[in-house]
């Protein structure tokens, strides 16, 4: 059972003419392994300013990135509640989920992936076999070496450059949220195995 998004809870008519700032997000725990570092990099030489939202989860790792020379381009939100996630999500043209090719990362399926799609922005992602699968394939993102700074900055100039690119993978994203990634589906699978175990 994955935890896919609840399919009307972020779905936005995203109106990528009404957006004048070049906001990129990323949503979640903040840690080295998450890629925070080279997306950080990234930013030095990028037009984008990052929205920031979540929790540090390891020692001293705000303290560091503070120090970053693209600190001036991070604005961090801190934890957010649902309703402004939502907004975030459309103040932003793009969403970032770039983690380090991990055992535990590599064949996951992070959430926070299908609740930008589902908002209607692209993604920019690791470039991990089945998040490929899922992205190139059906052509809502780019995916790059998430420990290359400069591939990071690349896909997220290509997008910022082509807001028609962008707009189309965002609906291409949102379309397959809304037939394969949400939790309606994966409630069905849910209820099903309950069923099972009760007759």
């Amino acid at each position: 059972i994955n935890n896919f998004p609840i399919l009307n809870e972020l779905l936005i008519n995203q109106d990528y003419k009404s957006k004048t700032e070049n906001n990129i997000c990323y949503v979640g725990g903040i840690t080295k392994s998450r890629g925070i570092f080279e997306l950080a990099d990234g930013l030095t030489k990028s037009s984008a300013t990052l929205l920031l939202a979540g929790k540090y989860l390891e020692t001293n790792i705000e303290d560091v990135l503070k120090t970053h020379p693209s600190w001036s381009k991070i604005n961090y939100l801190g934890f957010l509640g649902r309703k402004d996630v939502k907004e975030l999500y459309k103040k932003s043209k793009i969403g970032i989920v770039t983690l380090h090719p991990n055992i535990n990362y590599i064949n996951s399926l992070p959430v926070k992936m299908f609740e930008y799609m589902a908002a209607g922005i692209p993604v920019v992602a690791s470039n991990f076999k089945l998040w490929k699968s899922i992205i190139e394939e059906n052509e809502c993102g780019i995916c790059v070496d998430p420990l290359n700074h400069k591939e990071i900055t690349d896909a997220i100039e290509k997008l910022l450059k082509n807001p028609q690119l962008a707009k189309i993978m965002g609906k291409n994203g949102q379309k397959l949220v809304k037939e394969n990634y949400n939790w309606k589906m994966e409630e069905k699978k849910l209820l099903t195995l309950y069923k099972s175990l009760i007759e």
